[in-house]
């Protein structure tokens, strides 16, 4: 398949703080969040510039930190993934592929929409305490959402700081970190494949299964684990 030249990684959080080094060294990047900083989340975002970055979007912020380190262009959106007219905007013009860090599976489900109607591919990584996983979206081929629990499908607020999204466990650095991994791998192997049906659409890492993934032409069997329930 071929790289990417341009991705859209939507979520500024814990797990774009591992990504969007490793993808800024490859494909430009337009990075979406329309939240801002708050120094309980220091643990994992940003921890040794807490107090220089409350307040700030982040997504502007990250963005900045992260320019200093690569040729690619690098802008940012400070909006929520609320639906498809994001792609309106014209920093999102040439998104090749999509990839979701976000906290919440109605921004997931968006995500997806978008990258269907865009005909592009989409990668969605998330995490619990002490798990990471992502899946690969293929418009019109894979549909994530069609083969795993991801839960109740319920509407839930966009922004990771709102008391009404309640996380059944608390993220974590490592979490993050596994959940970036597992993103990387799915794209690596949409980068390597020559064929569909032999690239990776789920990864996982962490948990009782300790390390799984699944390619497209596994799909008929079942998921040993739920994951972003």
């Amino acid at each position: 398949m071929d790289h990417p030249k341009k991705l859209a990684l939507v979520g500024a959080g814990g797990i774009s703080c591992h990504l969007l080094p490793i993808l800024s060294h490859e494909s430009d990047i337009v990075l979406i969040d329309g939240d801002k900083y708050e120094p309980h989340n220091s643990d994992r975002q940003f921890p040794a510039l807490a107090h220089e970055s409350h307040g700030v979007n982040k997504a502007q912020y990250l963005t900045g930190l992260q320019h200093r380190h690569t040729l690619k262009e690098l802008t940012w959106l400070p909006y929520y993934m609320e639906g498809a007219s994001i792609v309106n905007h014209p920093e999102f013009e040439g998104v090749e592929m999509l990839v979701g860090a976000v906290d919440n599976n109605q921004s997931r489900k968006i995500i997806c929409d978008v990258a269907d109607m865009l005909d592009v591919p989409a990668i969605l990584a998330g995490n619990e305490t002490n798990v990471g996983d992502a899946h690969l979206f293929l418009p019109g081929v894979y549909d994530p959402f069609e083969h795993h629990d991801f839960g109740p499908m319920t509407k839930a607020p966009f922004s990771c700081t709102s008391t009404e999204q309640l996380e059944k466990e608390p993220q974590t650095t490592q979490a993050n970190f596994l959940a970036a991994s597992c993103a990387v791998h799915i794209l690596m192997s949409w980068r390597t494949v020559s064929d569909h049906k032999y690239v990776t659409v789920h990864s996982q890492l962490g948990g009782r299964s300790g390390a799984w993934s699944s390619r497209l032409l596994d799909m008929k069997l079942p998921d040993p684990e739920t994951i972003f329930a």
